[in-house]
């Protein structure tokens, strides 16, 4: 069961290393805009998550959901990929009945209450979809953009 949290926290941290920035400058968004602040900010959560902590995996489904409203023109179709996946995977963590506050227990080999085991082989190939290369490009792209228009590097320790 450790290999789930464990994809999980991958698979955010990949996507929280794809990070961007917004604005009004024709859809590139500046390093001032409210876009790349709440990039720089989320920067700690996805650090959280590589660092194994996986109490800050619902702060970091959160906050994709966050840039990905209010992502710039530029980046707004990456966003939407990577939204899209980890929305799939949201939806196949609560079809096994397994809640974000479960991943401490999964984490340490103990099944949370009310999780049918047999559904999660399954979560395996949603979570594939994270590693997908359609993800991987939106992703560099979002880094690339958080980089160089942010002035984030989402790559930094």
């Amino acid at each position: 069961y450790m290999k789930i949290p464990l994809a999980i926290a991958s698979a955010l941290l990949l996507g929280g290393v794809l990070t961007a920035c917004g604005g009004s400058d024709g859809g590139i968004g500046g390093s001032g805009s409210s876009y790349c602040k709440d990039i720089k900010a989320a920067k700690a959560t996805f650090g959280d998550i590589d660092s194994g902590d996986t109490a800050s995996i619902g702060d970091a489904f959160a906050t994709f959901h966050k840039l990905a409203g209010e992502a710039p023109g530029a980046i707004k179709a990456d966003w939407k990929t990577l939204e899209g996946a980890i929305t799939t995977v949201e939806n196949a963590l609560s079809d096994a009945g397994i809640k974000l506050s479960d991943f401490d227990k999964l984490q340490s080999g103990e099944m949370p209450e009310g999780v049918d085991p047999t559904t999660l082989p399954g979560l395996a190939s949603e979570f594939q979809k994270l590693s997908s290369a359609d993800f991987e490009k939106a992703s560099k792209s979002i880094e690339t953009h958080a980089k160089y228009v942010c002035k984030v590097d989402l790559n930094a320790k």
